[in-house]
């Protein structure tokens, strides 16, 4: 009986996340637990026997793509042509989050109290800044560009691609080659707003922190 009950467990857990997978994927990383326990067919308790918190979920969820996204910048990185590794994982990271499977706000998501999750994010930011430092070196970009800016094409990308994927679903890529027309060197011009800080991206950050509960 002891092993039954185990084997359901494991089987139960394994149900809520592909469950929360799914409906990360479809309805964002604050979709309702409750929609993640009907669609894995089991009762909410069971989702807070198996992972408490919502943070918890995210935690197992959230490691593999998050690790996709550190493969592009560092895959990046390595291209010597500095416009071509930054323009592609711009590219490439905006098209992770809006594509099939993908998870909007990955990028703009706080994780605060989830200690692998932080260090794989950070990880990402310090190549996102390294990949931004060559490309401004080099002059393959405007010399006012920084890394804060960069905030605002994976929000805006997160928001557009939310909002067209039922009627145009690839609108979002024009949002993105916009924004990479605007930080050619040829294109620059003084701009009357400077830069944020990161202590302002932080605060300003589109979705809070994960809630103890639902």
């Amino acid at each position: 009986m002891a092993r039954a009950e185990r084997s359901d467990s494991i089987l139960n857990r394994q149900k809520l996340v592909a469950a929360a997978q799914a409906v990360f994927a479809a309805e964002g990383l604050n979709a309702p637990i409750d929609r993640i326990a009907t669609r894995a067919g089991v009762g909410p308790g069971s989702v807070y026997r198996h992972f408490p918190t919502r943070l918890r979920l995210w935690e197992v969820v959230l490691e593999q793509p998050l690790r996709a996204q550190l493969e592009l910048v560092r895959n990046s990185l390595a291209d010597q042509d500095r416009w071509a590794g930054l323009s592609g994982y711009i590219t490439s990271s905006c098209a992770a989050e809006a594509g099939h499977g993908g998870y909007l706000n990955l990028m703009t998501t706080r994780f605060d109290g989830a200690p692998e999750l932080l260090a794989i994010r950070a990880e990402i930011q310090r190549g996102i800044e390294d990949l931004v430092r060559l490309a401004r070196d080099e002059g393959a970009v405007r010399a006012d560009f920084t890394t804060e800016d960069l905030f605002f094409v994976m929000a805006s990308n997160a928001t557009i691609a939310e909002a067209t994927k039922d009627v145009a679903p690839d609108a979002w890529r024009r949002n993105v080659e916009l924004f990479l027309e605007a930080i050619r060197p040829e294109r620059a011009h003084p701009l009357a707003q400077p830069p944020m800080t990161p202590g302002q991206v932080y605060r300003t950050m589109r979705k809070p922190a994960a809630r103890p509960r639902r």
